[in-house]
């Protein structure tokens, strides 16, 4: 079986030792509430800074993308508020400046806290020192400079300003250079003289094909006539139908563009004609029409090249003068929304404000932080008492091992 554990032999302890416990933990309680009175006082004053987002996103061109959806960083804000630039800015804003010895920036440093709120948006600057007035001032100071350099650091809107100002120039430039390549290219432009020609000659092509296409008609009836003259029994003429030839061949060449050169005559001399002559002059009339058809046919092939050879020049001039519009037109939209945007980010400078501001300066504060005499004093006193405590356990522990002396025997 386990041993019980005897408490009363540990009471008994604290009850022969109380008087030593008591004054221990008194003593300690005394020194400690004489030293915070030795000590200096620290003040500590507390600005805040507030972390807010713009209410209006100026939008003039919707080619750029005004991004108004980004992440705050609040976490960076208490690590930046204690960085060294920070810091040594605030050292430097401080007049009158703080005492020689107080101007390491370890030591400033240790003097200020920054802590984000239960509002990650909140940022609690806090400064120490023996001085309340210096302390409201360093925190105060502190907060200025966080405020002008965290806007500073995350507002680019100067940057931007001068970069869109410099492409704005550059797209000036280009716009200028494409206007001049398109004027040049204009005073040289061949498109509608080439349109008019190519015109002109496709008229006379269709003229020609038109020509030519009558007289195969023509033929076509000639022949006709002559097979029927051929079969026919008799001297029996058909002169109607030669005459009405005739007249047909006679309006064909008043309307072509190569008349025809026929000697013909009158339908009243037809009547004394004979067949053999009518045969005769069929095929002479033949003969002259194939040899108009032939100078036709010439007379195309020589416009078809001519014509495909000024279309391929009429692209040649259109496709330039595209090419050219095209950049011009690239060239303007590009400087267009370019100048959209430097409006936008001129007027977006002259917001001073920022998505960092002070929410509230510190005032002097009238309590200190520091010593606390009634805390010091409280926490002495225990650490006295467990002191205490253990020591009286340590002498029994000390008495009991400690061997007993017998005394000698009387003879």
């Amino acid at each position: 079986m386990e041993e019980e554990i005897d408490l009363r032999q540990y009471i008994d302890v604290l009850i022969r030792h109380w008087k030593g416990i008591a004054a221990l933990a008194i003593i300690a309680a005394v020194v400690a509430l004489v030293v915070s009175f030795l000590l200096p006082p620290v003040y500590e004053a507390s600005a805040l800074v507030i972390i807010t987002r713009s209410r209006y996103v100026m939008r003039f061109d919707t080619k750029f993308e005004t991004v108004d959806n980004v992440q705050q960083p609040y976490k960076a804000y208490p690590a930046l508020a204690k960085s060294d630039d920070l810091l040594l800015q605030t050292m430097a804003a401080l007049n009158p400046p703080l005492p020689e010895e107080e101007q390491d920036l370890a030591s400033f440093r240790r003097r200020l806290e920054a802590v984000s709120g239960s509002d990650p948006s909140v940022v609690e600057l806090r400064a120490k020192h023996k001085d309340a007035e210096t302390a409201a001032y360093m925190a105060n100071t502190w907060s200025d400079v966080f405020v002008s350099g965290v806007n500073e650091l995350y507002d680019a809107t100067d940057q931007d300003s001068l970069f869109f100002e410099t492409q704005l120039a550059e797209a000036d430039a280009a716009l200028a250079k494409a206007e001049g390549s398109l004027i040049e290219f204009q005073s040289r432009n061949q498109a509608a003289v080439l349109t008019v020609q190519i015109e002109a000659l496709a008229n006379q092509l269709s003229a020609y094909l038109e020509a030519q296409n009558a007289i195969e008609l023509v033929m076509q009836d000639a022949a006709s006539l002559k097979a029927r003259l051929t079969l026919q029994e008799g001297d029996t003429l058909l002169a109607d139908d030669l005459a009405a030839l005739l007249l047909q061949i006679e309006a064909l060449s008043l309307k072509s563009e190569v008349p025809l050169q026929l000697q013909v005559g009158g339908g009243s001399s037809l009547s004394n004609t004979t067949k053999q002559d009518l045969v005769i002059s069929l095929e002479d009339l033949m003969t002259a029409l194939e040899a108009q058809s032939g100078e036709l046919e010439t007379k195309v092939g020589e416009l078809e090249p001519r014509i495909l050879r000024l279309q391929g020049d009429l692209q040649r001039f259109t496709t330039e003068e595209e090419r050219l519009i095209r950049a011009r037109d690239v060239a303007q939209d590009t400087y267009i929304t370019l100048a959209r945007k430097v409006d936008e980010a001129r007027i977006a400078a002259q917001d001073e404000s920022g998505e960092v501001r002070l929410a509230s300066r510190a005032a002097v504060p009238t309590d200190p932080v520091s010593p606390r005499k009634m805390l010091n004093t409280a926490v002495a006193g225990a650490l006295g008492l467990f002191v205490g405590v253990l020591g009286a356990f340590a002498v029994e522990y000390w008495r009991q091992e400690r061997p007993v002396t017998q005394p000698p025997e009387k003879v």
